[in-house]
């Protein structure tokens, strides 16, 4: 029985050691765990957080991608399954807290801070100032139309909407706060006819004409692709879903040089440079860490 309880104990304590040993990284830091969603721009933001961190610490990184959604990043955040990963402010309105305890607003700053807020106290993390772009619902329509019509925001759109189709993701048809019977209320027109379909054939029918208007998401790669105008939204109808990093305290308080890096990159990339990573990724085909390096080389930001 000794030698049974011995080998069982001798076991246990050899597991707890390849543990410790799996979470250091090559130069004697320690790896931390990235969580990044199925989208291309959380990939993009794992990679620069990556090659910095490996570039000026002694730490590693390892991406864990494909999270089909935000909430399976915050509860594997809140497992401690992840250390890092990058969320997006509007995320606060989709039903995570009471409503009580959140005022709706597409103010971007005042979304931002209720996040930060909330969310913070919720999972025991930071969650930090914008990267500097925002993946959102936007209104986006032909170039050539724009110029020769001299229409750069949503309300300059009222005059030509009763001649224009549109193509939407269905969703936003039916949508509450920020669909389109509220984007009616709020612009004071209508489109001659909204068409739900899927993404990839609503920029398909723009680019054929068959389509005049399509709901984008400000970072699409179809907006460079095929030359759309994205119009401003000038009174501010939509809910900001601006990016930041978040990470969990316990991280950032071991280890301040992580959060150094992650503070650098606060305000870094802009929604357009964001548009353009996203397009060299899914139009060009090139990887998120050839782009991510590139980008940071750029900025000059890599030792």
């Amino acid at each position: 029985m000794r030698k049974f309880l011995f080998a069982s104990l001798f076991a246990v304590l050899m597991l707890a050691l390849a543990g410790c040993g799996d979470n250091e990284s090559a130069d004697g830091g320690t790896t931390l765990e990235y969580g990044a969603q199925s989208y291309t721009d959380p990939k993009v933001m794992s990679q620069i957080v990556k090659l910095l961190v490996e570039d000026q610490t002694d730490h590693a990184v390892n991406i864990t991608e494909d999270i089909q959604a935000s909430p399976q990043i915050m509860a594997a955040l809140d497992r401690e399954e992840f250390d890092i990963a990058t969320l997006y402010s509007g995320e606060v309105y989709n039903n995570h807290f009471d409503e009580d305890e959140v005022e709706y607003s597409t103010d971007p700053q005042q979304t931002i801070e209720q996040a930060q807020e909330l969310f913070g106290a919720e999972y025991d993390m930071k969650w930090y100032d914008s990267i500097g772009f925002s993946n959102q619902y936007g209104i986006a329509i032909q170039g050539d139309f724009a110029e020769e019509n001299n229409i750069t925001t949503m309300s300059d759109l009222g005059e030509f909407a009763d001649q224009l189709i549109v193509g939407t993701d269905s969703s936003w048809i039916e949508r509450e706060n920020d669909g389109y019977a509220g984007y009616q209320e709020a612009y004071g027109y209508s489109f001659d006819d909204v068409r739900g379909m899927e993404v990839s054939l609503m920029y398909e029918g723009i680019n054929s004409d068959e389509l005049d208007v399509v709901t984008a998401y400000t970072v699409d790669p179809q907006i460079l692709e095929y030359d759309l105008k994205l119009l401003e939204d000038d009174a501010s109808f939509f809910p900001p879903y601006d990016a930041s990093l978040v990470a969990r305290n316990e991280i950032i308080e071991e280890y301040p040089e992580v959060s150094d890096i992650l503070d650098s990159i606060v305000g870094l990339i802009s929604t357009e440079e964001m548009t353009q990573l996203i397009h060299e990724v899914d139009i060009n085909q090139r990887t998120p860490e050839e782009v991510a390096a590139e980008f940071l080389e750029e900025k000059g930001m890599l030792e």
